[in-house]
């Protein structure tokens, strides 16, 4: 039987932090991958970002949003997205476009809902509302 126990727990320590060390480079940034450069912060226009709202001003707010509108000028009127991510449209197309789709889950009502919001990237790098919907 083993009397000093530090030992043995220290070599297994050893060992397990040995295969977790990081060699090489990291992954890629997939935005960066695709020749897409990170958006600038500007809030001149939109003021500073604000915390999610509830259910029933979001409701309000969703209806001022309106094709076109800069993805800065959302996230101030929203907050920060509780999911993200890129999606590809019109596949079937000539010209498939990739989008930016951001939703906002409220938990605040039951059953909870949902916002989301698709962005369009414009010829000048800017991500600008689609179109944006509450699904079921």
């Amino acid at each position: 039987m083993i009397r000093n126990w530090r030992v043995p727990a220290a070599l297994s320590l050893l060992v397990l932090t040995a295969g977790c060390s990081q060699t090489g480079k990291g992954p890629e940034d997939p935005v960066r991958a695709v020749g897409h450069q990170p958006l600038p912060a500007d809030w001149r226009e939109t003021g500073p970002v604000r915390s999610k709202p509830d259910y029933e001003s979001a409701r309000k707010l969703a209806d001022s949003v309106k094709v076109g509108m800069p993805q800065q000028q959302v996230e101030a009127m929203f907050g920060a997205p509780d999911k993200a991510g890129y999606k590809v449209y019109g596949r079937a197309t000539q010209a498939p476009w990739r989008a930016l789709v951001w939703e906002w889950v409220f938990q605040d009502i039951k059953p909870p809902r949902a916002l989301s919001i698709v962005f369009q990237e414009d010829d000048a790098g800017m991500w600008r509302v689609n179109h944006g919907d509450w699904p079921d």
